[in-house]
C-alpha cells in the first residue's frame, strides 16, 4: 500500500467519524446541548482568569482596572455556574443559565467599549479596534441570546451537526471517488503492460 493509498483511507476513516458524530449530534441534541454549556461555560472561565491574570499589565485608568476586575470575576462566576448548572440541572435551570450568559455579555460589551475609549485617549489605535470589534460581537450575541436563550442554543448545536455531517460527507464522498479512479487506473496499466508483453511474444 502507498503513501497516497494510506492518505485517501485515513481520510475516507475521518471522513466516516466526522459523518457520525454529526448524526449523533443531530439525533442528540438535547444530550449536546449541555456540552455545548460545559464548553461555554469553561471558555468564560478561561477568559475570566485571563483577564485577572492581565490586571498586573493594566496601564489605563484606575476606572478601566476595576471594570476589568469585576468582568474578571465575573467570568469566572459565570464559568463555574454554567459548568455545574449543566451537569446537574434541568432545562428550565439551563434558561435561566443563558440569560445570565447573555447578562455577562453585556456587562463585557460595555468594558470592551469603554477599554476602547480609554485605548484611543491614550493613542493605542491597535487596541482600540480590537476592543470596539470585541464590545460589537458580545453585543450581538447578547441581544440573540436575550431573544430566543433555549432556542438559540438548539439552532447552534444542529448547525454545528449540519456542518459535521456535510464536511464528513464530503470526505467520505471525496475519498471514495480518489481510491475508485485510483483502483481503474491501476488496472488499465496492468492491462496495458500485459498487452505490451504479449505484443512481445
Amino acid at each position: 500500500m502507498n503513501t497516497r493509498t494510506k492518505g485517501l483511507l485515513k481520510m475516507l476513516l475521518a471522513g466516516a467519524v466526522i459523518l457520525a458524530v454529526g448524526i449523533l449530534v443531530m439525533t442528540h441534541t438535547d444530550s449536546f446541548m449541555k456540552i455545548v454549556m460545559i464548553a461555554a461555560g469553561i471558555g468564560t472561565f478561561v477568559d475570566g482568569l485571563y483577564t485577572l491574570n492581565g490586571m498586573k499589565k493594566w496601564k489605563y485608568t484606575d476606572a478601566t482596572r476595576t471594570l476589568a476586575m469585576i468582568k474578571g470575576i465575573e467570568s469566572v462566576a459565570i464559568g463555574v455556574a454554567a459548568v455545574l448548572v449543566a451537569i446537574f440541572a434541568a432545562e428550565t435551570a439551563l434558561t435561566v443559565m443563558v440569560y445570565i450568559f447573555a447578562i455577562g455579555l453585556v456587562f463585557s460589551a460595555v468594558v470592551a467599549f469603554e477599554n476602547a475609549a480609554t485605548a484611543s485617549r491614550f493613542g493605542i489605535l491597535e487596541m482600540r479596534s480590537h476592543f470596539i470589534v470585541e464590545g460589537i460581537i458580545a453585543s450581538l450575541v447578547a441581544i440573540i441570546l436575550f431573544f430566543r436563550p433555549v432556542e438559540t442554543l438548539y439552532k447552534v448545536v444542529q448547525i454545528l451537526a449540519i456542518a459535521l455531517m456535510v464536511i464528513g460527507g464530503t470526505l467520505v464522498i471525496v475519498s471514495v471517488i480518489a481510491v475508485f479512479r485510483k483502483t481503474s487506473g491501476d488496472s488499465t496499466v496492468i492491462v496495458e503492460e500485459a498487452e505490451v508483453v504479449e505484443d512481445k511474444k
